[in-house]
């Protein structure tokens, strides 16, 4: 089957080749930091991270949302002369935030380390979280019109770029420093991460200087694009920093409450390094797939509601919910299974089996309540998607405070409170979708395909884990194998349902009818 340009599957094909490559870069990026970092170091680190979310949610979300959304639109009406004051805006906005921002962090970075993240030792990484901040904003604004004119190859080149520069330079700083003392060791990662950002800035800005080189920029901004901009990128920067703000208040009251479960403070900020930069990455390796049919849809959907067809808007949300379920229950299920052996496998840290299937519950609801809420940023409910996702870290925050303290649940109460948060705020999202939009809900295709898929790629894969560590020699080709069993069963089960998922996402409207289910 060729596949076309300006299509979804062309979009997310190309999304989904950069983000399998980054999640596999990631991967042994984080499998390096767990060597030199230890899990104490991964949780500064995250403490430290948490503080640089902060900051790039109030900095940056909106403006990117904003910039995807309307360029997305100028080319859809054929007045690609607007896209250049967009730029011009994004860039104005963004830096203004981004100075107001450092002249807080320099002068108040050790009171913010010692009381808001209850670690002194975060202070000495603040300078490169700020340089990180610029550089990151940058890029992220080209990719984001990039992303927005559907020209996706160019921000899956540069984010698999960055990567290998991370990891390489990472690696030398902490190899060649080999200390114990986390603050330098969380400075000298963000380090690496500045190093990487200026390859993106200036790789990104080049591409955006080439292929724009053909058409004019210089029209002015006028009043209805700034409206347009503002009203799309206030309430969602509102939503995203005071959600990372709850966020971070969770990783920082996280290590706090374990300690009053009877854990000392070393075990605490361990199990955050562990739930953070181990065994969360572990289970959302799916994402790769499931962010880029996320991300490939958004301006198409943006696009055809700018050009007033309801028809194809219905159809696209309706491919998403049904898309996102047919790659992540699946790949999820595969996963749980295995990933004790992974984690003992690459991080030397053991998981137990409960753990690791409340966490597969929590990343498959993740990835519902991710397509819910950015198809409602795409429709132009920014506003509503800003009230389900605060009011959803801030329940999260208080059955945070409540059941980690408790000895019987301890870091269960944080999956618990995750999986229950998650799936109130995707049925939120859902019902408004229906509402809005008109798109049928249709149990059976969007969640009952994805849920028999899932169980069946589950028991097979605990299967074939058995037989192949009897037949292999070695764990890792057990391991390996058992993968490429449950890949190889998982296509063939879909086509007994008689879905042949490249053939599905390559059309443009969605057919009505359901997949014909074969019992065996």
């Amino acid at each position: 089957m060729r596949i076309k340009k300006k299509t979804i599957l062309y979009a997310a094909g190309v999304l989904a080749f950069g983000n399998l490559a980054l999640q596999a870069l990631g991967f042994f990026y984080r499998v390096l930091l767990s060597h030199f970092a230890g899990a104490e170091g991964l949780g500064v680190y995250r403490l430290v991270n948490s503080a640089y979310l902060v900051l790039n949610a109030g900095c940056l979300s909106g403006v990117t949302m904003a910039c995807s959304r309307l360029s997305a639109a100028c080319e859809a009406r054929g007045e690609g002369r607007r896209i250049g004051a967009i730029l011009r805006l994004a860039f104005s906005v963004f830096f203004t935030l981004c100075a107001a921002c450092a002249a807080v962090v320099l002068l108040f970075g050790d009171g913010i380390a010692v009381t808001l993240l209850g670690d002194g030792r975060c202070a000495k990484a603040f300078p490169f979280v700020l340089l990180c901040l610029a550089l990151t904003g940058v890029e992220n604004i080209f990719k984001s019109l990039f992303i927005g004119l559907e020209q996706m190859q160019y921000t899956a080149t540069s984010e698999v770029g960055e990567q290998l520069i991370r990891i390489f330079s990472v690696g030398i700083l902490l190899y060649r420093y080999q200390g114990e003392d986390y603050g330098t060791i969380a400075m000298l990662i963000f380090a690496g991460m500045v190093v990487s950002e200026v390859f993106s800035a200036l790789f990104l800005t080049r591409l955006f200087r080439r292929s724009m080189a053909h058409t004019s920029l210089t029209a002015p901004l006028d009043r209805a694009t700034a409206r347009q901009f503002f009203f799309i990128a206030l309430p969602l920067s509102a939503s995203a920093l005071i959600g990372n703000i709850i966020s971070s208040a969770g990783s920082v009251l996280l290590p706090q409450r374990l300690m009053v479960a009877g854990l000392t403070y070393e075990q605490a900020l361990s199990a955050l390094g562990v739930i953070s930069g181990m065994a969360m990455p572990l289970l959302l390796l799916p994402v790769a797939l499931v962010s880029s049919v996320c991300t490939a849809l958004l301006p198409a959907i943006t696009a055809a509601q700018a050009v007033g067809s309801s028809e194809r808007v219905r159809g696209l949300i309706g491919r998403a919910i049904s898309t996102v379920g047919l790659i992540g229950v699946p790949a999820t299920a595969v996963l749980v299974p295995l990933a004790p052996r992974l984690s003992e496998l690459f991080f030397r840290q053991p998981l137990t089996a409960e753990y690791v299937t409340l966490l597969g519950a929590v990343a498959i609801v993740s990835y519902y309540q991710m397509t819910s809420g950015s198809l409602l940023n795409a429709l132009g409910l920014q506003h509503i998607n800003v009230v389900t996702a605060v009011s959803a870290e801030l329940c999260q925050l208080f059955l945070l405070y409540r059941w980690c303290a408790s000895p019987r649940l301890g870091i269960h109460g944080y999956l618990l409170a995750m999986l229950l948060t998650d799936t109130i705020a995707f049925t939120v999202n859902l019902c408004v979708l229906r509402c809005r939009s008109g798109f049928a809900c249709k149990p059976l295709r969007r969640f009952g395909v994805p849920a028999l898929c899932g169980a069946a790629l589950f028991l097979w894969t605990r299967i074939f884990f058995r037989v192949f560590q009897d037949v292999c020699r070695t764990e890792a080709a057990a391991l390996m194998l058992t993968v490429l069993g449950a890949g190889v069963l998982y296509v063939l089960v879909l086509r007994l349902m008689g879905i042949r998922l490249l053939r599905y996402l390559s059309r443009r409207i969605e057919r009505p009818q359901l997949p014909h289910l074969c019992m065996w």
